[in-house]
């Protein structure tokens, strides 16, 4: 079996992400969530993404401004007490607060590339913004609702977590929808 080349950038990709919060995160909570989702964008974007990528005219707009309520997602994190919380479901110490803005800042920037990637219609690089649709987003959102049904109510970062409902199926569906063919893939 002969790798392609956009297969093989994915790939790598994948594993040093996996590497690196493997390494890197103090939670196991973390890599619990993390590297399945790595391992399902990139099923994803095999499957999705072969000969056609989506289109950045219809993609990108959107995909912005998800990236703008992730900002804002994080300060009501923060302004509500997440890294206390959130551990606090699983009887450990707060997160240092520190580390959590690193963590948060790097993958940002992470993200700020995968609308680059979006851009330059880059089918080798697309498991970035897939990865941010589908766990920054949609498992976010369903994560914080469905933390908040646990708790009996509000839950660091519901507000903004609930706008991701509606973003998250509509980049999806504007991913799957506005894919052109690639010239010379097929």
């Amino acid at each position: 079996m002969v790798f392609k080349k956009p297969v093989i950038i994915s790939v790598v990709i994948a594993l040093v992400s996996i590497l690196a919060l493997w390494f890197v995160s103090r939670s196991i909570g973390l890599v619990l969530v993390f590297v399945p989702g790595i391992i399902i964008s990139f099923i994803f974007c095999q499957l999705s993404f072969d000969k056609r990528v989506p289109d950045p005219k219809s993609v990108l707009p959107l995909y912005l401004f998800a990236l703008g309520v992730q900002f804002l997602h994080f300060t009501e994190e923060y302004l509500t007490g997440f890294v206390i919380e959130l551990p606090a479901l699983f009887n450990q110490p707060p997160y240092p607060t520190d580390i959590w803005l690193v963590f948060n800042m790097v993958a940002y920037f992470i993200f700020i590339l995968g609308g680059i990637t979006l851009f330059w219609r880059s089918g080798s690089f697309l498991i970035i913004p897939v990865f941010f649709i589908l766990f920054g987003i949609m498992f976010n959102g369903l994560a914080h609702l469905g933390t908040s049904l646990y708790v009996g109510g509000y839950f660091p970062g519901l507000y903004t977590a609930m706008i991701y409902l509606v973003l998250g199926p509509l980049l999806i569906g504007r991913l799957l929808n506005s894919r052109k063919h690639v010239p010379g893939k097929g």
